[in-house]
């Protein structure tokens, strides 16, 4: 399964997978064509946004690993860059890579849900 982008003009154009992945998916998409989702990667399932400048980007940082979260979806995002991700506590292993932990569907968000801001808003 891979994540993709379609338009009228260049048809369906896949946007990749992070590093060591095989699979990715996307969740949601701005008015700016950002776009976000999960993607597998060398250290489980990861959080992305996919930009046409930057490709995907892990959004797992040192801050996320200063906190001892790891970010392993990305559901939405809006047109200030304010993305709504699901994550978990790193001591507890990748909640991403449990079989059947539920993260596919979300509703009401549980409390590993976390909103992150750019700190240059748009």
């Amino acid at each position: 399964m891979r994540a993709f982008l379609w338009n009228n003009r260049a048809g369906m154009q896949e946007l990749g997978v992070l590093p060591g992945g095989d699979s990715s998916r996307a969740l949601a998409i701005s008015n700016l064509g950002e776009i976000v989702g999960t993607s597998t990667s060398a250290s489980g399932d990861h959080a992305f946004i996919w930009t046409n400048q930057t490709g995907m980007v892990d959004l797992n940082n040192a801050s996320s690993a200063d906190l001892g979260v790891v970010l392993f979806e990305a559901h939405s995002i809006n047109d200030k860059g304010q993305i709504i991700a699901m994550g978990g506590n790193t001591g507890e292993g990748s909640m991403g890579n449990m079989p059947g932990s539920g993260h596919e569907e979300c509703a009401p968000a549980p409390s590993g849900t976390f909103l992150l801001t750019p700190t240059s808003a748009k």
